[in-house]
């Protein structure tokens, strides 16, 4: 009986001790392995333009995500268009929403242009560009870097006078229309006209035929329902254009346009996600530079007023030794 009792106790003993390991094992893992802020709130801030301009209502592209998180409406960025607010939805797996902005100025992509022979180097629109867009010196001409604007505007109403206009942003034509290619693995295109496209029918000849061994129909589908990030997760960027789907489609579907034009949007999105992620940069290191000035300008106040007040009760102590 006093053997089983022990046998009992010891047992009774060894899983305590298991279950303190474990408990301390996984306390240090949620230590280590603890996520820094709201994912979602990541996830959402990563789709935003990350102009800065406020035109959301709140001071940021950031608190406008954390707003998103909390319920506020997706709705609110005019410079993001109508595109980010249904990727927004997508994200969240809600129902889009209209853009609520006027249609006339979310078309616009404009930027600050300083009429610089005007300036007066007042230095207030410096001070005002969230994203450290405009570099000048006191008293000496400003200019804008076209490629970090954001068009959000701001430096405009700061100026005594009236020299910042918005103008269109220079850059090369985005419109481009795919034509047929010739094909290198057929010639039976060159001089016959082109068969009118049917249905996929989902034979799987295009796979065949793929030197890089993609999955033709799987990106065609992506890209017709508009899921970009899938079409390249399907390959979309491996794409050699070399038209051999072309060539064996049964149902005369321009495959290779199809790609080609993915491809191109492709890049455009990846051109679009560097500028943001750059401008964020920007913002939050001119937020660090400010809160650090701030804080100079702070500690310098207390030393004035700490030397202040010792020179008053010197200046006390001295009046009371001469009476």
């Amino acid at each position: 009986m006093t053997v089983s009792m022990m046998s009992i106790g010891l047992g009774v003993l060894g899983l305590s001790a298991i279950g303190l390991i474990g408990g301390a094992l996984l306390h240090q893992a949620s230590k280590a392995c603890r996520v820094n802020g709201n994912p979602l709130v990541d996830s959402i801030d990563a789709l935003l333009p990350q102009t800065q301009c406020g035109q959301c209502g709140h001071p940021g592209c950031l608190p406008y995500a954390e707003a998103i998180a909390d319920g506020e409406a997706i709705n609110r960025c005019p410079p993001g268009g109508q595109a980010t607010v249904d990727r927004i939805a997508n994200l969240l797996g809600t129902d889009s929403l209209v853009l609520d902005a006027d249609e006339n100025i979310v078309d616009q992509d404009l930027v600050a242009l300083i009429i610089e022979e005007e300036c007066i180097g007042c230095t207030k629109c410096i001070q005002a560009c969230p994203v450290d867009a405009i570099v000048g010196a006191n008293k000496l001409m400003h200019t804008v870097i076209i490629d970090d604007c954001t068009g959000c505007d701001l430096c405009v109403d700061p100026c005594p006078v009236d020299c910042i206009d918005m103008v269109p942003r220079p850059k090369a034509p985005d419109f481009w229309m795919p034509q047929h290619p010739d094909l290198i693995s057929s010639d039976r295109s060159r001089g016959v006209e082109l068969q009118p496209e049917s249905p996929c029918i989902r034979c799987g000849a295009c796979a065949t035929v793929c030197p890089v061994r993609l999955q033709p129909q799987l990106m065609l589908f992506a890209l017709k329902g508009g899921a970009l990030d899938h079409a390249v997760h399907e390959g979309l960027t491996d794409c050699v254009d070399c038209a051999a789907c072309n060539a064996v489609c049964p149902s005369h579907i321009p495959l290779a346009e199809w790609f080609r034009l993915g491809q191109f949007q492709a890049k455009q999105v990846l051109i679009e996600r560097k500028l943001s992620s750059e401008a964020r940069e920007r913002f939050e290191n001119r937020n660090l530079r400010l809160k650090r000035i701030a804080a100079e300008q702070d500690l310098k106040r207390a030393a004035r007023k700490t030397k202040s007040g010792e020179a008053l009760e010197k200046a006390r102590k001295a009046r009371e030794a001469a009476s």
